[in-house]
């Protein structure tokens, strides 16, 4: 499953637009991975805080917070048993995820590129707009 363009992701129908607001912002990552450490790392503070989100970060290396990345990303990301790391994810008030980043197989250079989209889109993301 390809992530949502966070542009489109943030579309919502009218009702709903203005009272729907980012709550949390989560990073499913590894230490080990150079897509994750430090490329995930440094740039997810930065995108919580334009979002003015709290951010999560769950080690898929701590089994505590392995069951819910995997939980998380089994319901709502890139999928499998294998999965891509690192995943982004945002959660709105009301329960709702966004899936808005898996990182990009093979050159780091790649993910950077799909952090650098995603935080041009944070103005976006932070104010839905009505489809």
């Amino acid at each position: 499953m390809a992530p949502t363009p966070p542009v489109e992701a943030a579309r919502v129908g009218p009702a709903r637009a203005a009272s729907r607001r980012p709550r949390r912002l989560t990073l499913v990552y590894a230490r080990w991975c150079p897509h994750c450490v430090p490329t995930s790392t440094e740039r997810a503070p930065e995108l919580a805080k334009r979002l003015g989100v709290s951010l999560r970060l769950l080690d898929i290396d701590r089994p505590d917070e392995e069951a819910i990345a995997d939980r998380l990303v089994r319901d709502h990301g890139d999928w499998t048993d294998d999965y891509l790391i690192p995943q982004v994810f945002l959660e709105w008030d009301g329960g709702e995820v966004i899936h808005l980043l898996t990182g990009v197989p093979g050159s780091i250079r790649g993910t950077e590129a799909a952090w650098d989209r995603l935080l041009e889109a944070a103005a976006d993301l932070r104010n839905p707009v009505p489809r």
